[in-house]
Protein backbone atom coordinates (compact mmCIF):
# COMPACT_ATOMS: atom_id res chain seq x y z
CA UNK A 1 0.00 0.00 0.00
CA UNK A 2 1.24 3.56 -0.98
CA UNK A 3 1.48 6.50 1.57
CA UNK A 4 -1.11 9.11 1.09
CA UNK A 5 -2.27 12.32 2.95
CA UNK A 6 -5.11 12.99 5.52
CA UNK A 7 -7.88 15.29 5.40
CA UNK A 8 -7.95 16.39 9.60
CA UNK A 9 -10.84 16.87 11.11
CA UNK A 10 -11.71 20.86 12.37
CA UNK A 11 -12.59 21.31 16.01
CA UNK A 12 -13.83 25.14 17.05
CA UNK A 13 -14.28 25.55 20.86
CA UNK A 14 -14.76 28.70 23.14
CA UNK A 15 -10.68 28.79 23.81
CA UNK A 16 -9.73 28.56 20.11
CA UNK A 17 -7.33 31.01 18.46
CA UNK A 18 -5.92 32.15 14.74
CA UNK A 19 -2.88 30.66 14.87
CA UNK A 20 -3.39 27.39 12.82
CA UNK A 21 -5.51 29.37 9.85
CA UNK A 22 -2.63 32.08 9.66
CA UNK A 23 0.75 29.84 9.87
CA UNK A 24 -0.02 26.53 9.69
CA UNK A 25 -2.10 26.11 6.49
CA UNK A 26 -5.68 25.41 8.31
CA UNK A 27 -8.80 26.88 6.51
CA UNK A 28 -11.85 26.10 8.44
CA UNK A 29 -15.10 27.74 8.21
CA UNK A 30 -15.02 29.61 11.47
CA UNK A 31 -12.27 32.27 11.61
CA UNK A 32 -10.43 30.89 14.84
CA UNK A 33 -9.47 26.97 15.10
CA UNK A 34 -9.19 25.15 18.67
CA UNK A 35 -8.03 22.00 17.00
CA UNK A 36 -6.95 20.22 13.43
CA UNK A 37 -7.08 16.57 13.84
CA UNK A 38 -4.30 15.23 11.72
CA UNK A 39 -5.05 11.61 12.54
CA UNK A 40 -8.21 10.96 13.77
CA UNK A 41 -10.04 7.69 13.98
CA UNK A 42 -12.24 8.59 15.89
CA UNK A 43 -16.52 8.63 15.92
CA UNK A 44 -16.00 12.15 17.17
CA UNK A 45 -13.92 13.08 14.28
CA UNK A 46 -12.71 10.93 11.48
CA UNK A 47 -9.46 11.86 8.67
CA UNK A 48 -10.26 11.28 5.36
CA UNK A 49 -8.19 10.03 2.98
CA UNK A 50 -7.28 11.92 -0.16
CA UNK A 51 -4.69 9.97 -1.85
CA UNK A 52 -4.43 6.50 -3.90
CA UNK A 53 -7.16 3.18 -3.63
CA UNK A 54 -8.19 4.48 -0.84
CA UNK A 55 -9.05 8.01 -1.44
CA UNK A 56 -12.35 9.14 -0.10
CA UNK A 57 -12.48 6.68 2.79
CA UNK A 58 -12.85 7.34 6.34
CA UNK A 59 -9.43 6.52 8.34
CA UNK A 60 -11.77 3.74 9.79
CA UNK A 61 -13.59 2.23 7.00
CA UNK A 62 -9.06 2.49 5.45
CA UNK A 63 -7.97 0.14 8.40
CA UNK A 64 -11.49 -2.24 8.36
CA UNK A 65 -10.77 -3.08 4.81
CA UNK A 66 -6.77 -3.28 5.03
CA UNK A 67 -5.75 -3.65 8.38
CA UNK A 68 -2.02 -4.27 7.38
CA UNK A 69 -2.53 -0.89 7.04
CA UNK A 70 -1.78 -0.34 10.83
CA UNK A 71 0.53 -3.39 11.31
CA UNK A 72 1.13 -7.14 10.56
CA UNK A 73 -1.04 -7.95 13.70
CA UNK A 74 -3.67 -5.45 13.55
CA UNK A 75 -7.42 -7.09 13.24
CA UNK A 76 -10.23 -5.02 11.31
CA UNK A 77 -12.11 -5.01 14.71
CA UNK A 78 -9.72 -3.40 16.65
CA UNK A 79 -9.88 0.52 17.88
CA UNK A 80 -7.21 2.35 15.65
CA UNK A 81 -4.03 3.31 18.07
CA UNK A 82 -3.62 6.65 18.37
CA UNK A 83 -4.66 10.52 17.29
CA UNK A 84 -2.35 13.31 16.84
CA UNK A 85 -3.53 16.77 17.15
CA UNK A 86 -2.38 20.60 16.53
CA UNK A 87 -4.04 22.67 19.43
CA UNK A 88 -3.87 26.75 19.41
CA UNK A 89 -5.17 28.36 22.04
CA UNK A 90 -6.02 32.38 22.70
CA UNK A 91 -7.49 31.19 25.90
CA UNK A 92 -6.57 28.95 28.48
CA UNK A 93 -8.33 24.87 28.82
CA UNK A 94 -10.67 23.71 31.75
CA UNK A 95 -8.52 22.31 34.35
CA UNK A 96 -8.76 18.75 33.38
CA UNK A 97 -8.01 14.84 33.81
CA UNK A 98 -7.90 11.72 31.61
CA UNK A 99 -8.91 8.33 33.10
CA UNK A 100 -7.17 5.18 32.53
CA UNK A 101 -7.98 2.53 29.47
CA UNK A 102 -9.18 0.26 32.90
CA UNK A 103 -11.57 2.90 34.29
CA UNK A 104 -12.58 4.21 31.00
CA UNK A 105 -13.63 1.10 29.69
CA UNK A 106 -15.48 0.09 32.64
CA UNK A 107 -17.49 3.56 32.98
CA UNK A 108 -17.25 5.27 29.47
CA UNK A 109 -17.01 2.16 27.18
CA UNK A 110 -13.81 4.09 25.65
CA UNK A 111 -10.00 4.00 25.93
CA UNK A 112 -8.11 6.04 28.49
CA UNK A 113 -5.98 8.46 27.92
CA UNK A 114 -2.13 9.40 27.45
CA UNK A 115 -0.73 12.07 26.17
CA UNK A 116 2.07 13.84 24.81
CA UNK A 117 2.62 17.93 24.27
CA UNK A 118 5.20 19.05 21.92
CA UNK A 119 5.64 22.91 21.94
CA UNK A 120 5.43 24.22 18.91
CA UNK A 121 4.71 28.00 19.10
CA UNK A 122 3.86 30.33 22.00
CA UNK A 123 3.48 34.11 23.15
CA UNK A 124 5.98 35.51 26.27
CA UNK A 125 4.85 34.03 29.73
CA UNK A 126 2.52 31.31 28.48
CA UNK A 127 2.35 28.40 30.72
CA UNK A 128 0.44 25.23 31.40
CA UNK A 129 -0.26 23.41 34.26
CA UNK A 130 0.95 20.02 35.24
CA UNK A 131 -0.08 17.67 38.34
CA UNK A 132 0.10 19.04 41.55
CA UNK A 133 2.80 20.90 43.14
CA UNK A 134 2.86 18.69 46.54
CA UNK A 135 1.25 16.03 47.82
CA UNK A 136 -2.68 16.93 48.65
CA UNK A 137 -5.56 14.69 50.02
CA UNK A 138 -8.43 13.95 48.13
CA UNK A 139 -10.47 16.25 50.84
CA UNK A 140 -8.07 18.70 49.85
CA UNK A 141 -8.48 18.45 46.16
CA UNK A 142 -12.40 18.06 46.29
CA UNK A 143 -12.58 21.63 48.74
CA UNK A 144 -10.16 23.59 46.18
CA UNK A 145 -12.29 22.76 43.55
CA UNK A 146 -15.60 23.82 44.99
CA UNK A 147 -13.97 26.77 46.07
CA UNK A 148 -12.12 27.75 43.23
CA UNK A 149 -8.38 28.05 44.59
CA UNK A 150 -7.30 24.49 42.74
CA UNK A 151 -4.77 26.31 40.58
CA UNK A 152 -2.93 27.12 43.89
CA UNK A 153 -2.33 23.81 44.32
CA UNK A 154 -0.94 23.15 40.24
CA UNK A 155 2.46 22.81 38.80
CA UNK A 156 2.45 25.65 37.04
CA UNK A 157 5.54 25.30 34.22
CA UNK A 158 6.44 27.94 31.52
CA UNK A 159 6.73 26.90 28.34
CA UNK A 160 9.19 27.51 25.28
CA UNK A 161 9.51 26.14 21.80
CA UNK A 162 10.61 22.27 21.29
CA UNK A 163 9.18 21.58 25.13
CA UNK A 164 8.04 18.15 25.35
CA UNK A 165 5.34 17.31 28.48
CA UNK A 166 4.38 13.59 28.97
CA UNK A 167 0.59 13.52 30.50
CA UNK A 168 -0.12 10.17 32.59
CA UNK A 169 -3.71 9.34 32.72
CA UNK A 170 -4.48 10.32 36.12
CA UNK A 171 -2.53 13.97 35.95
CA UNK A 172 -4.80 16.84 36.11
CA UNK A 173 -3.33 19.22 33.90
CA UNK A 174 -4.47 22.32 31.51
CA UNK A 175 -2.77 24.56 28.58
CA UNK A 176 -2.48 28.02 29.13
CA UNK A 177 -3.29 31.01 27.06
CA UNK A 178 -1.08 31.45 23.90
CA UNK A 179 0.73 28.20 23.62
CA UNK A 180 0.55 26.17 20.12
CA UNK A 181 1.31 22.46 20.11
CA UNK A 182 0.84 18.73 18.60
CA UNK A 183 -0.67 16.71 20.97
CA UNK A 184 0.10 13.02 20.21
CA UNK A 185 -2.13 10.31 22.23
CA UNK A 186 -4.10 7.77 22.93
CA UNK A 187 -7.52 7.06 20.22
CA UNK A 188 -9.54 8.60 23.16
CA UNK A 189 -12.04 11.87 23.36
CA UNK A 190 -12.76 10.98 27.29
CA UNK A 191 -11.98 14.68 29.37
CA UNK A 192 -13.40 14.91 32.91
CA UNK A 193 -13.04 18.79 33.42
CA UNK A 194 -12.91 20.06 36.96
CA UNK A 195 -12.89 24.02 37.03
CA UNK A 196 -13.47 25.89 33.96
CA UNK A 197 -12.65 29.54 35.16
CA UNK A 198 -16.97 30.18 35.29
CA UNK A 199 -17.53 28.95 31.71
CA UNK A 200 -20.96 27.61 31.30
CA UNK A 201 -19.89 23.99 30.57
CA UNK A 202 -20.52 20.75 32.31
CA UNK A 203 -18.24 19.81 34.69
CA UNK A 204 -17.18 15.86 35.82
CA UNK A 205 -16.09 16.28 39.40
CA UNK A 206 -16.76 12.83 40.41
CA UNK A 207 -15.15 11.11 38.18
CA UNK A 208 -11.92 12.86 38.23
CA UNK A 209 -11.94 12.53 41.85
CA UNK A 210 -12.22 8.95 41.52
CA UNK A 211 -9.43 9.31 38.63
CA UNK A 212 -6.85 11.60 39.36
CA UNK A 213 -3.24 10.94 40.78
CA UNK A 214 -2.98 13.91 43.87
CA UNK A 215 1.29 13.05 44.26
CA UNK A 216 3.57 15.24 42.20
CA UNK A 217 4.58 13.83 38.59
CA UNK A 218 7.85 14.02 36.64
CA UNK A 219 6.81 15.57 33.26
CA UNK A 220 9.65 14.27 31.91
CA UNK A 221 8.88 11.89 28.38
CA UNK A 222 10.02 8.37 28.87
CA UNK A 223 12.27 6.86 26.15
CA UNK A 224 13.60 10.90 25.03
CA UNK A 225 16.71 11.05 23.11
CA UNK A 226 18.73 13.04 20.58
CA UNK A 227 15.97 12.49 18.13
CA UNK A 228 12.85 10.67 19.99
CA UNK A 229 10.61 13.05 21.66
CA UNK A 230 8.67 10.31 23.66
CA UNK A 231 8.79 6.40 23.64
CA UNK A 232 5.94 5.06 26.20
CA UNK A 233 3.89 1.94 26.17
CA UNK A 234 1.41 3.42 23.61
CA UNK A 235 3.29 5.64 21.13
CA UNK A 236 6.28 6.71 20.22
CA UNK A 237 6.70 10.25 18.35
CA UNK A 238 10.34 11.75 16.74
CA UNK A 239 11.62 15.01 16.01
CA UNK A 240 13.61 14.51 12.65
CA UNK A 241 15.30 17.23 10.57
CA UNK A 242 15.40 16.69 6.77
CA UNK A 243 16.68 14.96 4.42
CA UNK A 244 16.57 11.57 5.53
CA UNK A 245 15.42 8.47 4.76
CA UNK A 246 13.86 5.25 6.21
CA UNK A 247 11.06 2.60 6.08
CA UNK A 248 8.34 0.38 7.74
CA UNK A 249 9.50 -3.06 7.09
CA UNK A 250 5.71 -4.06 7.66
CA UNK A 251 6.68 -2.97 11.78
CA UNK A 252 3.41 -0.79 11.99
CA UNK A 253 2.66 2.87 10.35
CA UNK A 254 4.64 5.62 10.35
CA UNK A 255 2.59 9.43 10.24
CA UNK A 256 4.35 12.20 9.87
CA UNK A 257 3.68 15.91 10.11
CA UNK A 258 5.77 19.12 8.80
CA UNK A 259 6.25 21.14 11.70
CA UNK A 260 8.79 23.44 10.26
CA UNK A 261 10.16 24.33 6.70
CA UNK A 262 9.76 22.77 3.62
CA UNK A 263 10.31 19.47 2.01
CA UNK A 264 9.53 16.85 -0.28
CA UNK A 265 8.13 13.26 0.45
CA UNK A 266 8.70 10.44 -1.85
CA UNK A 267 7.84 6.65 -1.90
CA UNK A 268 7.46 4.74 -5.06
CA UNK A 269 5.73 6.83 -7.39
CA UNK A 270 3.79 8.70 -4.97
CA UNK A 271 5.37 11.97 -3.98
CA UNK A 272 4.13 15.18 -2.26
CA UNK A 273 5.43 18.64 -1.04
CA UNK A 274 5.47 19.34 2.68
CA UNK A 275 5.27 22.55 4.70
CA UNK A 276 3.86 23.60 7.89
CA UNK A 277 0.94 21.17 9.01
CA UNK A 278 1.03 19.02 6.28
CA UNK A 279 0.86 15.54 6.76
CA UNK A 280 1.80 11.98 5.24
CA UNK A 281 0.55 8.52 6.09
CA UNK A 282 3.17 5.75 5.42
CA UNK A 283 1.24 2.62 6.14
CA UNK A 284 2.78 -0.57 7.41
CA UNK A 285 2.37 -2.96 4.34
CA UNK A 286 3.96 0.11 2.57
CA UNK A 287 6.94 -2.11 -0.28
CA UNK A 288 9.15 0.81 -0.68
CA UNK A 289 11.52 3.00 1.22
CA UNK A 290 10.48 6.66 1.68
CA UNK A 291 12.81 9.60 1.11
CA UNK A 292 12.48 13.47 2.65
CA UNK A 293 14.29 15.94 1.35
CA UNK A 294 14.55 19.67 1.94
CA UNK A 295 15.23 21.64 5.31
CA UNK A 296 12.20 20.68 6.73
CA UNK A 297 11.39 19.34 10.35
CA UNK A 298 9.13 16.67 10.25
CA UNK A 299 7.20 14.83 13.45
CA UNK A 300 7.34 11.02 12.90
CA UNK A 301 4.35 9.19 15.42
CA UNK A 302 3.89 5.56 15.59
CA UNK A 303 2.47 3.58 17.37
Amino acid sequence: MMPFRLKPVYKEYIWGGKNLIASWGKSPESDTLAESWELASHPDGESIILDGELKGLTLSEAVKKIPSIVSKSFRAEETFPLMLKLIDTAKPLSIQVHPSTEYARRVENSNGKIETWYILGHEEGAYIYLGFNREVSREEFERSIKDGTITELLRKIHVKDGDVFFIPSGTIHAIGAGITLAEIQENSNVTYRVYDYGRPRELHIKKALDVTNTSPVDPTPPGKSENVIVRCSKFQAERINAPFTGNTNGNGFKFMICVEGECVFRCGDFECNMTRGSNVFVPSDCEFDYYVDGSGVILVSSQ
